[in-house]
């Protein structure tokens, strides 16, 4: 009789259990790598064409003399380093060489290819572009379109540093005709010539290098950070920084063991209206494109398990609603809400990501692109030699990449429902 009761037992259990998720099949969509270390191998590319010759020759204000010791310093303590210089062509630099590219008589190469150092770049590396951004519209339209394929494309970040150098020296290829003419900035902040650095690589190593730049370049000189990624915050925005609120017809279910990224509700009644609230601090990264957050958007994917296989659900009635808490700087409140029955599919389980993006017209360039930025439309006598010609073009063709390969988002919120 024992016996008996013990197999009746075990058969309501094994009944009772029908509904539940014994696993899951792996998620729709990539969720960003999570960087578990700081270590990462570094590759410095060093332009050394004629029109960087004169960011080495004079001593004062010149940060520019510091860059080779300060970059290997800071990068090999990162990993292993490597230098290179290139033109048209790239050339490896061992530990000796390397300290040369503060010697004006390095600086011969008569063209520029930053075009090949990108086809070179290793994404498993970070690699930093030591640059004037002295290229023609054509060859820069590549350069852009090679990193809209190769990073943006792969949610991988490119960051711009731009740093105003002390500069005596000749500057190329200016107005109508294309001449050249020499330019003396003295020891004048006002007149300092910029060079840039293009960081290439995994978002948070980028975000990482520029955090570690900033706190170890010290000289004076005015320094223009600008940071492209389809991750435009802090820390994620996601489930693992969000605070959970107030919750209608939801509940808290943890038994599936997921990604802390992706939160598991379950639903109280299907029919009924359901939504839950949660608070998230926004902290924009250093170089993050200021935001307009009246220009912001929204775009819903769900998707309903079916074996190992998840079938997208063509129609939902998500809300999502947005607003800042006027009482604590920084603070978002947002509210989530759907009819179950309309939204999801019934008995299954249904994976929900909604990403809140910029529009275009709410993603903006820092400031200082544009007063950093000159256009020469006559003689070479009218540059001002202290901007750089076409830097709005340049870093703007740069936005509009990173846009159209990854949409920049400000949050994405991953949840599951289950049956």
């Amino acid at each position: 009789m024992k016996k008996f009761l013990l197999i009746i037992c075990a058969a309501i259990l094994i009944c009772g259990c029908g509904n539940k998720i014994q696993s899951v099949p792996p998620l729709p969509g990539t969720l960003p790598q999570i960087l578990t270390s700081e270590q990462i191998d570094t590759d410095i590319y060093f332009d050394a064409t004629v029109s960087m010759k004169g960011f080495t020759t004079l001593a004062a204000g010149n940060v520019y003399l510091t860059l080779p010791d300060l970059l290997g310093d800071l990068c090999g303590s990162m990993g292993e380093t490597k230098f290179f210089s290139f033109g048209a062509q790239i050339h490896p630099l061992d530990r000796t060489n390397y300290r040369r590219l503060t010697a004006p008589e390095v600086y011969t190469e008569p063209i520029t290819a930053v075009a090949n150092v990108v086809d070179r770049a290793d994404t498993n590396h970070l690699s930093i572009i030591v640059t004037d951004l002295f290229e023609s519209e054509s060859d820069w339209s590549n350069v852009a379109q090679k990193l809209r394929e190769k990073f943006f494309a792969n949610h991988l970040a490119v960051a711009v540093v731009g740093i105003r150098n002390s500069f005596r020296g000749e500057i190329f290829d200016v107005g109508l005709n294309a001449a050249k003419f020499n330019y003396n900035s003295y020891d004048n902040p006002d007149r300092y010539r910029p060079f840039y650095l293009l960081i290439l690589g995994r978002d948070a190593v980028v975000k990482n290098f520029l955090r570690k730049f900033n706190e170890r370049q010290t000289l004076p000189n005015d320094t223009g950070y600008l940071l492209l990624s389809e991750n435009l915050t802090e820390t994620p925005g996601d489930f693992s920084n969000f605070k959970l609120g107030d919750v209608e017809n939801f509940y808290s279910d943890d038994t599936l063991g997921l990604d802390e990224r992706v939160k598991e509700f379950g639903a109280d009644n299907f029919s009924e209206a359901a939504s839950f609230m949660f608070s998230w601090q926004y902290q924009p990264p250093l170089g993050a494109c200021p935001l307009d957050l009246s220009e912001i958007d929204s775009a819903i994917e769900i998707f309903s398990a079916d074996g190992e296989e998840w079938t997208p659900l063509e129609k939902n009635d998500v809300r999502v609603n947005l607003l800042k808490d006027e009482r604590q700087a920084g603070i978002f409140l947002v509210k989530v809400s759907l009819t179950p029955e309309k939204s999801l599919a019934e008995e299954k389980l249904n994976f929900v990501r909604i990403k809140i993006m910029p529009t275009e017209q709410g993603y903006r360039l820092p400031a200082w692109v544009e007063l950093w930025s000159v256009n020469v439309d006559g003689a070479a006598r009218n540059f001002d030699g202290s901007k750089t010609l076409n830097l709005t073009r340049v870093l703007s063709s740069l936005k509009d990449s990173v846009f159209a390969a990854s949409r920049p988002a400000l949050m994405e919120i991953n949840f599951v429902v289950t049956p």
